[in-house]
């Protein structure tokens, strides 16, 4: 079944050899080779349980010998210059961040598409420090759900001048979905502001940063 997300994420595949971790039913695999978006997938995943359903729906689509299914964690299922695409969507933004640098030879060899559930900042911040640029975002809506999708290569950018841009880039302003975003990431910031303010033990330091974030957010609202 693809998704408003699982859209958005195979609009943005542009090559031939795409790998899809942590594939879980490997609908994006089936897309792909179906609609001719890509000749071969490699479909990965940490876990056998999924990945024997990504076989089932595989073999069932008589889709076998155009989707190939890895057991493994992060890239350590690829050769270097196996795939010229990855894919890893549906995890954590520090997890995403530790794949990567796991195996930073084979990210780098790739164009990356990523779409992390959450710590956006800290996936931005590692993807600018450790030799990455990213060539552009995207944003998907599900209900009352946001998600970003970033795309990254091999490449140098320089840090964005301000920390919060990290959150969210500038650049995602005329998306038809930054409202959506930003109300998402205003609920966020005010929800963990009321959080330290209601705590016995008040972390200042972590109250100042996210009253700095929500200040930041609100010039984007003009």
């Amino acid at each position: 079944m693809i998704t408003p997300r699982l859209e958005t994420i195979i609009k943005h595949v542009n090559g031939k050899i795409v790998a899809d971790i942590g594939t879980d039913h490997a609908y994006i695999p089936i897309y792909l080779t179906e609609n001719n978006m890509a000749e071969y997938v490699i479909a990965s995943d940490i876990k056998e349980g999924p990945l024997s359903i990504a076989r089932e729906n595989i073999e069932g689509h008589n889709l076998s010998d155009k989707i190939k299914t890895r057991l493994g964690g992060g890239l350590s299922v690829l050769n270097k210059n196996e795939a010229d695409t990855i894919i890893i969507a549906g995890m954590g933004g520090i997890l995403i961040s530790e794949i990567l640098d796991s195996d930073i030879e084979i990210a780098k060899n790739a164009r990356l598409i990523l779409q992390p559930m959450n710590a956006q900042y800290e996936l931005r911040k590692y993807l600018l420090s450790h030799g990455f640029k990213i060539t552009d975002e995207d944003i998907a809506v599900e209900g009352f759900k946001v998600y970003n999708i970033i795309i990254a290569e091999n490449g140098k950018q320089e840090p964005f001048e301000n920390d919060f841009e990290y959150q969210i880039p500038r650049y995602l302003k005329p998306h038809k979905y930054f409202k959506n975003l930003y109300d998402k990431k205003y609920r966020e910031f005010t929800k963990v502001i009321n959080g330290i303010e209601n705590s016995n033990d008040t972390d200042e330091e972590k109250l100042k940063l996210y009253k700095y974030w929500l200040k930041e957010l609100e010039k984007y609202e003009g």
